[in-house]
Order: C-alpha cells, then sequence, then structure tokens
C-alpha cells in the first residue's frame, strides 16, 4: 500500500524534465560520435547506411531527369507524328473530295450526252441527276470551288426534261 501511495506522491514535470534532458544528452552523444567517426574516417554500420540511402536517393533523382528527358523527346516526336498524319489525313480527304466531283461532273455530262443523242430516261433518271447536280453544288459551296461549265449542261438536262414532260414522254 505505500507503494501505491509513493506512486501518487511521484512529481510528474520534473519526471518529464528528466527524460528530455537524458534524451537530449543522447542526442548530444550521438552527435560527437558521428563528428569524431567522420574526422577520423572511420565508418560506422549507421553512417554507412545512411551514405547508401543519400547514393540511393540520388540516383533515384538522376533516373528520374533522365526518364523525364525521354518523356519530352516522345512528346515532341509524337506531336510532330500527329502533325504529319493531320497533313495526310487532309490529302486523302482533298483526293477524295476531288474523285467524288469529279464522279458527279462526268456522271452528269454523261446523262446530258446521252440525252443529246436521242436517249431516253424516264422520271427516275431525271431525278437522279437533279439530286446528283443539288449534291455537287453544295459540296462545291462548302469547299469554296467553282462548278465550271456543268451550269450550261444542268440548264440543258432541265431543258429536255421540260420537253419531254410537256410532250407526256415521261
Amino acid at each position: 500500500m505505500g507503494d501505491l501511495t509513493s506512486l501518487t506522491t511521484i512529481d510528474y514535470s520534473s519526471l518529464f524534465f528528466e527524460v528530455f534532458t537524458i534524451l537530449m544528452g543522447l542526442k548530444a552523444v550521438m552527435a560527437l560520435m558521428e563528428w569524431v567517426t567522420a574526422k577520423l574516417g572511420i565508418e560506422v554500420k549507421w553512417t554507412r547506411k545512411q551514405r547508401e540511402e543519400h547514393a540511393l536517393l540520388m540516383k533515384t533523382s538522376q533516373n528520374l531527369n533522365e526518364l523525364q528527358e525521354k518523356l519530352n523527346q516522345y512528346a515532341a516526336h509524337s506531336d510532330h507524328r500527329d502533325n504529319e498524319i493531320c497533313r495526310d489525313i487532309q490529302k486523302l480527304t482533298d483526293m477524295f473530295l476531288d474523285k467524288e466531283i469529279e464522279d458527279w461532273r462526268w456522271k452528269i455530262l454523261d446523262f446530258s450526252s446521252g440525252l443529246s443523242n436521242g436517249r431516253r430516261y424516264n422520271r427516275e433518271s431525271f431525278d437522279h441527276i437533279f439530286r446528283t447536280y443539288d449534291t455537287y453544288e453544295k459540296v462545291l459551296m462548302e469547299n469554296q470551288m467553282d462548278n465550271g461549265l456543268i451550269e450550261e449542261t444542268i440548264k440543258y438536262i432541265r431543258k429536255k426534261y421540260q420537253e419531254c414532260m410537256d410532250e407526256g414522254r415521261i
């Protein structure tokens, strides 16, 4: 019972101060030992571990810098390739558009040629050519291109269509 009462009379603030002082003293002793071993060139286990950790940290930093440089090179190369791909796609789009326009133009011209040579067409054929011409004109306007000679040809086709309608052939 006397032991329990003696525990209640302990001055905890002075105990805390004493423990803190002991720890500070140990820290000072450790710093002094580190300084002495560094001056004498003696390597102890914990200084060797610190040195190895520092070397590992430096190597990791160097590797990260190299990786960042490679990433920047790959990004620049990727941007260059993206630009090349965009140019190639634009070329293909232009080529496709030119081919489509030429196909529509030849289709209209062939239809007109058939009409002028006396070939007979039905209403669906005329409607198809008029729709083809409308598509042709729309694509030309969207791409700011000129029509060329097809305007006169479509006038001729419309005139022949009207004649066929008036004569009752369609």
